[in-house]
């Protein structure tokens, strides 16, 4: 009796197997959807200099945190602004966006008698084009007076020190405007051209 008992068992543990196994096999239909994707509008880049960062609540005075020497002469302040206007990003399409443009002021203070070092401040006034409010970027730190580029060796380039470890911003000097340059001191490739204009 505990033979068959068994033995019925098994059968019966074969069957419920196997069942499973047919079940596995079994095709199961799958609806596809199908998902349209609006086609993104083309966004217009900002013209921000990279190492700039959005301004902080509280503006930093860096004519203030200059070290003066009283031998090397009076503080000298100069003053540089320019416009820049981005590139479309697609000029056909009636989707796009007018291009922004940037303002920027670049304030240096260094000594009369030490003018291959110094400190800066420039600001980068961005109109949001989403909420018509302007956001402002900001950059300090120290200005160094380098000579030489790849095209001139007698060119003067100011290099500015982001005081966070951003990156270096290079500007040439071109009488009294100064042109953007890239990190091997050429000029910038694209549409956008960086160039500020002393003022008084």
């Amino acid at each position: 009796m505990k033979k068959y008992f068994i033995a019925i068992a098994a059968l019966g543990l074969l069957a419920a197997c196997s069942g499973k196994q047919s079940q596995k096999n079994v095709p199961v239909e799958v609806e596809e959807e199908s998902i349209t994707v609006a086609e993104a509008v083309p966004v217009e880049a900002a013209p921000i200099i990279p190492s700039m960062k959005e301004k902080t609540a509280k503006p930093i005075n860096m004519r203030d945190s200059l070290k003066t020497d009283p031998k090397k002469g009076a503080v000298i302040q100069k003053k540089y602004k320019g416009k820049v206007k981005a590139a479309k990003s697609d000029a056909k399409s009636s989707t796009a966006k007018a291009a922004p443009e940037v303002d920027y002021d670049l304030t240096m203070y260094y000594q009369q008698d030490d003018t291959n070092n110094g400190v800066y401040e420039m600001d980068a006034i961005y109109l949001q084009e989403d909420n018509g409010q302007n956001k402002t970027y900001t950059s300090t730190g120290k200005r160094e007076v380098k000579k030489g580029t790849p095209k001139d060796a007698n060119a003067t380039v100011y290099a500015l020190i982001p005081s966070d470890g951003s990156d270096i911003i290079y500007f040439l000097v071109d009488g009294n405007t100064l042109v953007l340059l890239d990190e091997e001191l050429q000029p910038l490739s694209g549409d956008i051209s960086y160039v500020l204009t002393e003022v008084q």
